[in-house]
């Protein structure tokens, strides 16, 4: 990943806080479709929205909804995040849907700019 086909989403949405959690993931899911490999960068607390433990209700989802945990078979997807907020999930015990690679804010920086194309949302 990280050239070619490639684009890079970027999430800053706080986890369950009205519709922003639902719109980034119908991006998510939408970009996921599009046969192009999908780096999905959740800076800040937007890594709380893989969470398994949450209700999807907050996130006006309906009941049981884990479609985050869908993307996968959708298409080629990576997802990254702040290793500070990786450890803080890890250390609370939050379980994420997916796996998560943890980087470096300048990390992340790097390898979104060398995709093909950037949305931040």
């Amino acid at each position: 990943m990280g050239g070619g086909r490639s684009l890079a989403l970027i999430l800053r949405g706080l986890p369950y806080h009205g519709r922003a959690p639902r719109a980034d993931l119908d991006l998510a899911l939408a970009a996921a479709a599009l046969d192009r490999e999908v780096e999905i960068y959740l800076l800040g607390p937007a890594l709380l929205q893989l969470a398994a433990q949450r209700a999807p209700e907050a996130a006006e989802l309906p009941v049981g909804y884990r479609a985050w945990a869908a993307l996968p078979e959708l298409g080629e997807v990576a997802l990254f995040a702040e290793q500070g907020w990786v450890d803080r999930c890890a250390k609370a015990g939050i379980e994420l849907l997916l796996p998560v690679q943890g980087l470096a804010p300048d990390e992340l920086a790097k390898r979104w700019r060398r995709c093909r194309q950037v949305l931040a949302a």
